[in-house]
């Protein structure tokens, strides 16, 4: 009776696992960059089930055209890297790129890309090209200003999420590989343009939907588990 009683609390936490993660893949439908999450299980030695991680989808999010020359969308794979505020590098496909007041092309939230591309004052007509190269009109004339870069992953869905669309190395992900973009396998950039959530509504009502099943058929079976033992009780006091 105890072993019925723990299987269905290990479903009970599964389905709450699985609500929450596909909660939050909704919450971020507008996010741009966002990557959706899904719940792994696995079944437990001792019995019911367990959750034995998370995993983020690599798929790409639909680009959206912006008619800004500083959003960027990596078209394929690759991440931008930026410099986190406390220190080391950010990986992020969220490319809403804006100048900084020390004229440095930061990431919406301030992260500045990596390596560090500068505006002069004055700077027109900022293109960034789907190689990454990033020019601008200086007095006149056309000027490379910079290289923008993007990194690689054996493992992309490994990245562990650090939250504002920032994706942060693990053990899962490997190390990143840089390179221009279009180069080592590395997908392009396109300019006047975003990605944004990859999160697929209808996929998300159902693993809602199932997810609600489960807990309330986890939940009857632990009330049923209870009368049970009452019973049982009662005939042998």
């Amino acid at each position: 009776m105890l072993e019925s009683l723990f299987s269905s609390l290990s479903g009970l936490n599964v389905a709450s696992r699985k609500v929450q993660a596909s909660a939050n893949n909704l919450a971020n439908l507008q996010t741009p960059g966002f990557k959706s999450s899904r719940v792994n299980i696995v079944d437990s030695p001792s019995g019911g089930a367990r959750v034995s991680g998370v995993s983020r989808s690599g798929l790409q999010g639909p680009l959206v055209p912006t008619n800004n020359p500083l959003d960027i969308a990596v078209q394929g794979n690759g991440f931008l890297q930026v410099g986190l505020a406390g220190g080391g590098t950010g990986f992020t496909r969220s490319g809403s790129l804006k100048v900084d007041g020390g004229g440095r092309l930061v990431t919406a939230d301030g992260n500045p890309l990596l390596p560090e591309i500068s505006i002069p004052g004055g700077a027109q007509t900022i293109r960034i090209g789907p190689g990454g190269r990033v020019s601008a009109l200086v007095n006149g004339q056309t000027q490379t200003l910079g290289q923008l870069q993007l990194a690689g992953f054996q493992n992309p869905a490994g990245l562990s999420a650090l939250g504002n669309s920032l994706f942060g190395v693990s053990g899962s992900s490997g190390q990143p590989v840089a390179g221009n973009p279009g180069s080592n396998g590395l997908g392009t950039v396109q300019s006047g343009f975003l990605e944004v959530s990859n999160v697929d509504i209808s996929e998300e009502m159902v693993q809602q939907i199932v997810a609600s099943t489960q807990f309330r058929a986890n939940a009857n079976a632990i009330r049923a588990a209870d009368d049970m033992t009452g019973s049982l009780l009662d005939i042998t006091a």
